[in-house]
């Protein structure tokens, strides 16, 4: 697979490149800090509260009559 490498935007190949799709350790490292100094963001949260509440499973003892 041929890709570019999402911090300096060289081309990439999976078969290639052993730190794929980053082109080098540095920019692995590089995009690793971005993350922690929380340059990048989660735009939407990966689950809604209202769906949880739904989607949990009923307490055994609450069902026993």
């Amino acid at each position: 697979m041929q890709r570019r490498c999402p911090i300096c935007k060289r081309p990439t190949d999976s078969a290639a490149d052993a730190e794929f799709p980053f082109c080098s350790q540095r920019c692995r490292l590089q995009d690793l800090g971005n993350w922690a100094a929380e340059k990048y963001v989660v735009s939407q949260p990966f689950f809604d509260e209202d769906d949880e509440e739904r989607n949990e499973l009923p307490n055994p003892d609450d069902t026993k009559h």
